[in-house]
């Protein structure tokens, strides 16, 4: 792992702060409470989360939210993450983060994210959100106080921390689970046992069951005979029923038909004793109207013309009255004119004198006119009486034939009824007989299901005791069958139970070669496999820790080692000194030199982790100036693609590739070149 750029905002002393990380050596210096140590902090929490750490150790003070973004690159490939932290109340918590991979973000929460890098890191070990990462803490990055801490803690307890650094603590971990296992299957075998304990009674009990099945079924066999028996009796017999009750069905239907033909007949009667009785009034009434009839056709036609046509003509000879009137007048007033004149001897028209003999003959002339138009009037005046007349009479006729088709159409309805009452009464008469006919036929019928229903009521009877004694039949047959079924389900529980006691003793004797193959070989081999393994490590640890050490103490008379808890021995001229009674600078190289050491072993025991990356926390605290000039030589000697130191010491700037100074004004942390 690499790592490229740092981002800090609003993270314990820096309110906004980025740095470049490049290759090379690199030192990270200030004064004790700049912040270097913040740094390192955040690069830890933005691959792993808060761990152990409270979130308001990080978060700055007086601020609800702040974040750490880190760009690292593992084999080429690089990512980018990013944790924020929020204040909620009196607490600080993390909020969901993301992480960047071939440009696609993703948002993950805390625990997903420390996860992701896990797996990216390849570190094989739980994703636990309130844990710090074993293998970075050792193989990476050891606060200088904890390495201090390792130094002096109890042997036990730092034998058990190595051993999860150096991935020893599987061994123990599968070695006590295999005892656990071991005890499980031990326990198991014996409950296993136990279970199957009666199996001998089962079995027993087992035959006894099938023997009582055996004896039922002896016990059915003559019963179902005996039902399959009054089975076929009962289908013959309810077969015979069915069809009798088919014959009444058909028959039933006669007992209410008699009364509703005897009622047609009755109703038919008095059909025709109505009809007779219509027919003597339509005869009546016909014998009635015969004398008008003769009277009416007696009647003669006074003339061929119509009334339209004698009205026609009297209305001409009425206007011809009129005209012959109008000249009769008109004749008498010129009479008139010429008898004036000729009295008075003087025209009324010129005033001229006028000669009485003319007029005279003017005026026999006039009269012999008059007296022939007024002949003609009376021979017209004849003619309308005469007209009228002969309408008057036509009128006559005409109403007198208008009253014999009347009564023609009243003896012609007379007729048709006495016709139709003939030809319904002869009709009703058929369907007397037939309706006779038929109450006949139904009276015989009527005979036939009487006979048909007693014979029912007998096969009914039989019907119902052979029906009862079948239910007998079946009720034994039943219970023959519940007590089979009921012995065979308590025989098959026996059979499920036998075999799973069988089943139990095969695990029980499985369980026991397991038990076998655990105890006296699994256990031992790992036991011999961890015990090899520790006494390499602490080997090649014990040399990593002399050489790294001998580099850094100068005193021939001083001699180290690391005994078999991986406590480090210090000895002068063969005497062993207690580590609390050595120098500072004696206690830093005693630390650097079995930081380094476990660094070494973890990077090469954990397979995921590679050599180029080391974070070294205060590494020179009491150094002399001779020690100090050997940390170039351990630096070249490591050949760490990147190197972060974190240290006051400015003798160390001569080393670093790069010098990031960490300087603090006003509470706010910065860093520059």
């Amino acid at each position: 792992m690499i790592i490229k750029t740092l981002k800090m905002k609003n993270i314990r002393s820096y309110k906004d702060a980025t740095i470049e990380f490049p290759l090379g050596t690199m030192l990270f210096e200030g004064d004790i409470g700049s912040g270097k140590s913040t740094i390192l902090m955040a690069i830890e929490f933005a691959l792993f989360g808060l761990g152990s750490e409270k979130g308001a150790s990080l978060l700055r003070t007086g601020e609800n939210e702040g974040s750490v973004g880190l760009i690292f690159d593992v084999d080429g490939k690089e990512y980018t993450i990013l944790r924020t932290l929020v204040r909620k109340g009196k607490s600080v918590q993390q909020k969901e983060g993301w992480i960047k991979v071939d440009d696609k973000v993703r948002h993950l929460s805390p625990t997903e994210l420390k996860e992701e890098v896990l797996q990216i890191l390849n570190f094989n070990e739980p994703p636990d959100p309130k844990a710090q990462s074993v293998i970075y803490r050792y193989a990476v990055f050891t606060p200088q106080e904890e390495m201090k801490t390792i130094l002096t803690m109890n042997s036990d307890l730092r034998l058990q921390t190595l051993r999860k650094a150096f991935r020893i603590e599987d061994y123990k971990i599968a070695r006590d689970n295999a005892l656990n296992l071991a005890s499980t299957i031990d326990k198991k075998s014996i409950e296993f046992k136990a279970q199957a304990s009666d199996l001998g009674d089962k079995r027993s009990l087992l035959s006894k069951k099938l023997k009582e099945i055996e004896d039922y079924e002896k016990q059915l066999k003559p019963l179902l005979d005996q039902e399959r028996l009054l089975t076929g009796k009962l289908d013959g017999l309810n077969e015979q029923l069915k069809k009798l009750s088919d014959v009444k069905d058909k028959l039933s239907s006669v007992q209410g038909e008699i009364p509703l033909l005897e009622k047609q007949i009755e109703e038919k009667d008095k059909s025709i004793e109505e009809l007779n009785k219509k027919f003597d009034i339509a005869k009546k009434k016909l014998d009635e109207l015969k004398p008008k009839l003769d009277e009416l056709a007696k009647i003669k036609k006074p003339t061929d013309k119509t009334e339209n046509e004698l009205e026609e003509e009297l209305e001409e000879f009425k206007q011809e009255h009129k005209r012959l009137i109008k000249i009769a007048n008109t004749i008498e007033s010129k009479i008139q004119d010429y008898s004036s004149i000729q009295q008075s001897k003087i025209c009324p028209t010129c005033d001229r004198e006028a000669n009485p003999k003319e007029f005279e003959e003017k005026i026999k002339s006039k009269i012999h006119e008059k007296e022939i138009a007024d002949k003609a009037v009376n021979e017209c005046e004849k003619r309308i009486k005469n007209l009228e007349e002969l309408i008057d009479e036509l009128k006559k006729y005409n109403a007198a034939q208008n009253n014999l088709n009347a009564y023609e159409e009243q003896a012609d309805g007379f007729k048709e009824t006495m016709k139709d009452c003939k030809n319904k009464i002869a009709s009703i008469n058929e369907e007397i007989k037939r309706i006779n006919a038929r109450l006949e036929e139904a009276r015989k019928e009527l005979e036939q299901f009487l006979e048909v229903s007693k014979e029912i009521v007998l096969l009914d009877e039989e019907i119902k005791k052979t029906n009862e004694a079948l239910t007998e039949i079946k009720k034994s047959v039943s219970s023959i069958r519940s007590r089979i079924d009921e012995t065979k389900k308590a025989a098959e529980e026996l059979k499920q139970e036998i075999d799973k006691k069988q089943d139990l003793l095969k695990k029980a004797e499985l369980l026991d070669e397991y038990l076998v193959w655990l105890k006296d070989f699994f256990i031992a081999t790992l036991e011999n496999i961890e015990r090899h393994a520790m006494i390499t490590i602490q080997q090649e640890f014990n040399q990593h820790f002399q050489k790294w050490f001998s580099l850094l103490v100068e005193d021939s008379s001083k001699e180290a080692r690391i005994d078999e808890d991986f406590t480090p021995i210090v000895e002068q001229d063969g005497y062993e000194q207690d580590i609390s009674y050595l120098s500072g600078g004696e206690k830093t190289s005693v630390a650097l030199a079995y930081r380094l050491a476990l660094n070494s072993l973890v990077q090469k025991v954990s397979i995921g982790i590679k050599s180029n990356l080391l974070i070294l926390d205060e590494p020179t605290d009491g150094f002399s100036k001779e020690q100090l000039s050997k940390v170039r030589d351990i630096l070249d000697e490591l050949a760490c693609p990147q190197v972060v130191i974190v240290s006051h010491e400015k003798e160390l700037e001569s080393f670093a590739d790069r010098v990031f100074k960490v300087t603090k004004l006003n509470g706010v942390s910065s860093i520059g070149d």
